[in-house]
């Protein structure tokens, strides 16, 4: 037990894979963190970390050692939150970024019955692109709809969604819908695209069948409720995240375009820096979060999944 702080300290340092991440994390000089794996190297009489190798490499006995400190680690912080308190009346300051297009329709609801259970915590909500760095942007839980490749990072799958190819019924008035792929690009064709590509691409699958072309969109937008809002008034045909747009299928104010054409399946994942970085108090956030998509995945599979 007397190295249990050096126990500690290993298992962030291993887990960042950078001791100046881990000073962060832990609020601590660099210099401590340092001799404090060092000694327990030296009591170990084993190299967990080869300092030679930049960036840093954990070594083989290194990793065994993390492999099994780290559940130790993560069973005494429960012990501790558990005798603390109770589950109710959390406080404290959260932060958490979440993907664009999708903070108000899938983190609304969530977000109001957390803060309703737990009116002393504070939430700082950060809409972005980019995956957001847990030490250097002070992120303690994030939502992403890619899978982060990042190692020593907790992944869970929240909830699979595509999207769909929609027109409104007053642009079929005008135009006749496409009957192929091909025909797609004789129409007016919103898509979402960033500023610096010019061309956009749907990949578009039916069976065996793959039709994937490039082309340059009349209406090129990085946001997906200007695409929707676009088709909407008539525009074009755009393709929107099932998400966004199944209510208006169901109802009629949109029409899917080639539906037997699917297009390729997206995921929502929740991604920590593991259960030793993860407080009660986002742990508590990310029950409520699964919990309202939940609903929300039997509500979609009702209404033919999206």
């Amino acid at each position: 037990m007397r190295q249990l702080d050096a126990i500690a300290i290993f298992v962030e340092v291993a887990r960042l894979e950078s001791f100046t991440g881990a000073a962060k994390l832990l609020n601590m000089p660099l210099s401590t963190v340092s001799r404090k794996v060092a000694d327990l190297e030296a009591e170990l009489q084993v190299r967990l970390i080869d300092r030679s190798h930049k960036p840093l490499r954990i070594t083989e006995a290194g990793r065994l050692y993390f492999e099994h400190a780290s559940k130790g680690i993560s069973a005494l912080a429960f012990a501790n939150q558990v005798i603390r308190g109770k589950q109710e009346g959390l406080a404290g300051k959260l932060r958490i970024s979440v993907p664009p297009n999708l903070a108000e329709l899938l983190f609304a609801r969530p977000i109001d019955a957390f803060l309703c259970k737990q009116p002393q915590a504070r939430l700082q909500v950060t809409v972005s692109e980019r995956m957001l760095d847990f030490v250097d942007d002070n992120i303690d839980l994030s939502f992403r709809v890619a899978r982060p490749t990042a190692p020593n990072l907790v992944i869970r799958k929240l909830l699979t969604h595509r999207h769909r190819l929609c027109a409104a019924p007053s642009y079929l008035a005008v135009h006749a819908p496409p009957r192929t792929p091909e025909e797609l690009l004789t129409h007016t064709l919103i898509g979402f695209n960033f500023l610096s590509r010019e061309e956009t691409v749907w990949r578009l699958r039916k069976g065996e069948n793959v039709f994937e072309t490039p082309f340059v969109p009349a209406l090129a937008v990085n946001d997906y409720l200007a695409v929707k809002t676009s088709v909407e008034l008539g525009t074009g045909i755009g393709d929107v995240p099932g998400l966004l747009c199944q209510e208006d299928l169901v109802s009629g104010r949109l029409v899917e375009i080639l539906p037997d054409w699917r297009m390729p399946e997206i995921s929502l994942y929740a991604v920590h820096a593991g259960k030793t970085g993860l407080s009660k108090l986002a742990r508590a956030f990310l029950d409520e979060v699964t919990e309202q998509l939940s609903l929300y995945r039997e509500k979609g599979r009702d209404r033919r999944s999206p």
